[in-house]
């Protein structure tokens, strides 16, 4: 709708400009004043008893015309805006491991130095003159063991409870934003850190969220992301809302366009409050190429 009514205010503009620059030329050159009906009146009048009309002057009215209507179609055509998914086919930092001779001629010496020395008579006699020593465990290193695998187990039970509560969460984050009526990617990690939800919305909205990390990490991560867009995109801003749940840094936090939220309930009464807007049916096309883009940048990033 915003788009609509920019077009309409541009042609208006361009009109308005198409007349005055015809404004000023016929009344320039032929004296002809567009504004004035007695020169209208007058020039039906040559016309009707046929008195002699400079030629150029129809010439000029019909490429004024034809300016105007060429300016408006150009302000006011449909444009489908292009993302181009073809940019990451190809990683751009690829790590090529070269073996140099100098690297090559040292693995060919390597068994050459590294043979073991003659055998002598004076060194088997010293290897069996001290017989190895035999050193049984005690008690004490039995419990100390246990211990040891009792604390192991533990920490696995608690690490297997906190990947199971991680998961649920994700899996509520998801529903939530679904529900929503936002579009769903799949997640991927962005500088190592995993995220928890990566959607879209209309008028080109992402939103990137994660659960118990610094609000600092999610920064870093939003500016990966529109580092590159800025680089694959031409004239197409995308709006990045970033959100983190049970941040560590909650307290110290200074950053004011990221969102935090003590659990995932907060985190859904404030998304039902900003549910996704309805997509119109002329644009439907772009948002699925816009939606087609963010696939390619997540698959992108996901291998870096």
């Amino acid at each position: 709708m915003k788009n609509k009514i920019n077009q309409f205010l541009l042609g208006i503009l361009w009109l308005l400009a198409v007349t005055l620059g015809a404004s000023f030329w016929l009344n320039t050159v032929y004296g002809f004043n567009i504004f004035s009906a007695s020169h209208w009146e007058y020039l039906a009048y040559m016309q009707a008893s046929k008195l002699p009309i400079n030629q150029t002057f129809y010439v000029s009215v019909i490429i004024i015309i034809l300016l105007a209507f060429i300016g408006l179609y150009a302000l006011i055509r449909p444009r489908l805006r292009k993302f181009n998914k073809n940019l990451f086919k190809h990683p751009v930092n690829t790590k090529v491991n070269v073996i140099t001779d100098k690297t090559a001629s040292a693995l060919e010496t390597l068994p050459a130095e590294t043979q073991s020395s003659p055998i002598t008579q004076n060194n088997i006699t010293s290897s069996l003159s001290r017989p190895p020593r035999l050193v049984l465990p005690t008690l004490k290193n039995d419990v100390s063991l246990q211990r040891r695998d009792s604390i192991s187990k533990s920490n696995q039970s608690d690490t297997l409870t906190q990947n199971s509560s991680q998961e649920q969460n994700i899996s509520e984050i998801k529903e939530i934003f679904s529900s929503a009526g936002y579009s769903v990617k799949s997640n991927t990690k962005i500088n190592g850190i995993q995220t928890a939800l990566i959607a879209i919305g209309a008028n080109e909205n992402l939103w990137i969220g994660a659960t118990g990390i610094k609000t600092t990490d999610l920064r870093t991560m939003i500016e990966k992301l529109e580092q590159i867009f800025a680089d694959t995109l031409e004239d197409i801003y995308i709006n990045v809302n970033g959100f983190v749940i049970n941040a560590i840094d909650a307290s110290t936090s200074e950053f004011q366009d990221i969102l935090m939220f003590n659990s995932v309930s907060e985190l859904e009464d404030y998304i039902k409050g900003v549910p996704n807007a309805p997509i119109p049916d002329d644009e439907k096309e772009d948002f699925e190429a816009y939606s087609q883009y963010i696939d390619t940048v997540i698959n992108y990033i996901g291998k870096m």
